[in-house]
């Protein structure tokens, strides 16, 4: 594909999220799809653990919003870095709702093949993330001086 093609695939998977509409999105993965993150703890394999995996982000942050900041595509990969945002009203990996708002960032590293996405790499600001959420407090840092 080229990179105007893998360009475009970014913006749809991102518009499918942001529209809630699961359907589309998963219609862009492989069947041999796999997907890894920090929060998950083995790999996502196919579009029906994308889905679970999804449903449970939206579960928990039903106004979850995603914001593209930049992509960058290069051969059969695109990087895919965005901001997300979105109000904790659900279960989150154990945490019970709190009603805090979040915004984190995150980088996705995909792999294209045949027009599909075969693999994603998602790298996120976890530590940011669980202190909005109030589960991890960080030390402060005295200035160097």
């Amino acid at each position: 594909m080229s990179e105007k093609d893998n360009l475009h695939l970014a913006e749809q998977a991102i518009a499918a999220l942001n529209a809630r509409d699961l359907d589309r999105y998963l219609k862009l993965l492989d069947n041999a799809y796999i997907g890894e993150s920090e929060l998950s703890p083995h790999q996502l394999q196919g579009p029906d653990a994308a889905r679970q995996m999804l449903e449970g982000y939206f579960k928990a942050f039903p106004d979850l919003h995603f914001e593209t900041e930049q992509v960058l595509t290069s051969g059969d990969y695109i990087v895919v870095r965005a901001r997300m945002s979105g109000t904790h009203k659900g279960n989150f990996m154990g945490i019970a709702p709190t009603n805090k708002t979040i915004q984190s960032h995150g980088c996705n590293v995909i792999e294209v093949r045949n027009g599909k996405i075969v693999r994603n790499r998602l790298y996120s600001d976890n530590a940011k993330l669980f202190q909005q959420l109030g589960v991890l407090s960080m030390p402060k840092t005295q200035a160097a001086g």
